[in-house]
């Protein structure tokens, strides 16, 4: 399955942020969809990307990126549970460790077990 990977600062088209509600209706982090996309948004103003995983136009993946210098935090990902088990996850956190390295970033820290897992296959830890 091909994906994607796109950085948003802000999330001021209402598509992706509806997309990214839903998608984050099926993540336990957050109470719901709108919850998850508030703090995303106060998040978004602190060294924050959100990088999303894109087939055919629609958001299956995202995961959130925080940090300066050097050195990111990986955290709240979450991939459409139609795409589970297809290696989206691994795709989105490899390509998002590849855009950031381009930018000077030499170190990743996972925010969850899942992440862990992808940067410790990935050699990123």
């Amino acid at each position: 399955m091909p994906i994607t990977v796109h950085a948003y600062t802000s999330l001021e088209n209402d598509e992706v942020r509806s997309q990214l509600e839903r998608l984050y209706d099926t993540s336990p982090e957050f109470g719901d969809g709108q919850d998850a996309v508030e703090q995303l948004e106060q998040h978004l103003n602190q060294y924050t990307l959100l990088y999303t995983a894109e087939f055919n136009t629609k958001l299956i993946g995202a995961i959130w990126c925080t940090g300066q210098g050097e050195s990111r935090t990986l955290e709240y990902i979450v991939v459409h549970p139609a795409n589970r088990g297809r290696g989206v996850a691994e795709r989105l956190v490899s390509e998002v460790c590849r855009m950031e390295e381009a930018k000077g970033v030499n170190q990743f820290e996972p925010g969850c077990g899942a992440i862990h897992r992808c940067l410790a296959h990935l050699d990123k830890l």
